[in-house]
């Protein structure tokens, strides 16, 4: 039997150590949730100089822009806009992604403003975009981020990856069934759409987040994603598009225009999609909040993902 030192067996150790030294320091390469944040920071903080050449788009880069890829479209939000006044950011560096619920505005206008960016090598490969109008006052109710968002959960309160998505998408299920009775929120549940608080609400929409007898005019929830997961705080960002070929609101609006007075059949009020973009904290297995930015679109007109 051949003899092994232990100089040899030092010298064996070694070599391993410093075959497996780069693996280790493969992770210092990729984007965490820090890195993440810099980035969305970073892109967005550049929109009121008009210029995002600094910014590391990938060549190749997915855009869209409410549901089409437009790059010229994105390039004319940026020549207009002249600032971000209102962010909420939430990242995952397991799928590389990280998106902004905001507020952007225009010469004193305001609007609903959502973005998301997957970031790959630290460079930008997709740029979803939701962009509402900016009108005067516009989104009231978007005045500052909502710190419980950013709170990370007692380890008893977290459920695991697989879980989160699954209560989320029992929000989305109960919407298309039009029945919330498999929908996990807590008693307490609150939503808001664009600022608008849309649950237990005083002033209207006073229903539960899981009471679904008032979305009956919706055919299909399509289209669902979950591009985020945040187990540490309970955070899922959710996507789909709701399909309305019955809407419920039928109304006309009449204004006038030039050679007299004319109706105007509100998009809402016709047969749409809505884009949605939807933010759930969840915390002890039930749906504690939900933070919606939402754009309605002509019918099946899809999310572009």
């Amino acid at each position: 039997m051949t003899k092994i030192s232990i100089a040899s067996l030092a010298l064996a150790g070694a070599m391993a150590l410093t075959t497996v030294a780069p693996l280790q320091a493969a992770p210092a390469a990729s984007c965490d949730r820090a890195c993440l944040i810099a980035m969305m920071e970073s892109y967005i903080d550049a929109i009121p100089t008009h210029d995002r050449a600094g910014q590391p788009i990938a060549a190749g880069a997915r855009e869209t822009v409410n549901g089409r890829v437009s790059p010229a479209q994105s390039d004319y939000f940026w020549k207009l806009v002249d600032g971000i006044t209102y962010r909420q950011i939430l990242a995952d560096p397991s799928t590389g992604q990280v998106a902004m619920l905001g507020v952007a505005t225009e010469a004193g206008g305001r609007g609903a403003y959502w973005l998301r960016l997957a970031v790959k090598n630290r460079q930008i490969t997709e740029i979803e975009q939701v962009i509402g109008d900016r009108p005067a006052g516009g989104v009231p109710g978007l005045a500052a981020p909502n710190p419980y968002f950013d709170q990370i959960l007692p380890e008893q309160s977290r459920s695991t990856r697989a879980q989160l998505i699954a209560i989320a998408d029992s929000y989305f299920e109960g919407l298309q069934r039009h029945d919330g009775a498999g929908v996990q929120s807590a008693l307490g549940c609150r939503r808001y759409e664009n600022g608008n608080q849309t649950s237990l609400n005083p002033l209207g929409n006073t229903w539960a987040c899981n009471v679904m007898s008032d979305y009956t005019y919706m055919d299909k929830i399509k289209e669902r994603r979950f591009p985020i997961v945040d187990v540490e705080r309970g955070i899922v960002v959710g996507a789909m598009v709701i399909e309305v070929s019955k809407p419920k609101a039928s109304a006309a609006i009449t204004g006038a225009v030039p050679g007299g007075p004319q109706s105007v059949v509100p998009l809402f009020s016709r047969p749409h999609d809505t884009l949605i973009q939807e933010v759930f904290k969840i915390a002890d297995g039930k749906i504690q909040e939900i933070n919606v930015i939402r754009q309605d679109m002509p019918y099946q007109w899809g999310s572009g993902w």
